[in-house]
């Protein structure tokens, strides 16, 4: 016998829907601005839709977040080197749509339940595919962890305050030197 499914059949693309306009309204008004009613508004799905999937605020958050990170991953191309360049040009393509508006609100106050979600959804699946992708290029030295750090900080603060772009050859130039991989540009 098959289970009987009670209410309306769930649609596939309100995940999808409710993620995208959660990240819009997130980069608009901020995490204390957020709304579970006006995410539902925004994306034109019931109040009661967004609560069968997620629990609340920060659930919905966190999961927006993810997905956004796994939207800017990159494929393995075999080319270890430039695979590490197009993740460092995705990090700091974000910059300007939300990412360094996100590192701020973590730096200015590292202890809200924003600074938190996005360090845990956002900031260190990032760090971590960096990671992975530098350890390929410069082997697992036992500092590989803080070159990434070093190369992600330096990229972040020459994007957001220096208004560079992550495309530049000189500022790949100086972000791989930071992480410590000779370049040969």
């Amino acid at each position: 016998m098959q289970p009987v499914h009670r209410g309306r059949p769930r649609q596939a693309d309100i995940d999808r829907v409710a993620l995208e306009h959660t990240l819009a309204l997130l980069q608009e008004r901020g995490y204390d601005g957020l709304r579970m009613k006006d995410v539902a508004e925004s994306a034109g799905i019931g109040l009661g839709a967004l609560y069968r999937r997620w629990a609340g605020k920060k659930e919905l958050v966190m999961a927006a977040l993810r997905a956004d990170v796994t939207q800017h991953e990159t494929e393995d191309t075999g080319d270890p080197f430039a695979d590490l360049v197009t993740a460092l040009e995705r990090i700091g393509d974000a910059v300007p749509h939300g990412l360094g508006r996100l590192f701020a609100a973590c730096l200015a106050d590292p202890d809200s339940e924003l600074a938190r979600v996005a360090i845990e959804a956002k900031l260190t699946p990032m760090l971590d595919g960096l990671t992975v992708r530098l350890e390929r290029v410069a082997g697992t030295a036992p500092d590989v962890r803080l070159r990434a750090e070093s190369g992600l900080l330096y990229l972040l603060w020459h994007t957001a305050v220096g208004g560079q772009t992550a495309d530049t050859t000189a500022l790949q130039r100086r972000v791989l030197k930071v992480m410590g991989v000779s370049t040969g540009l």
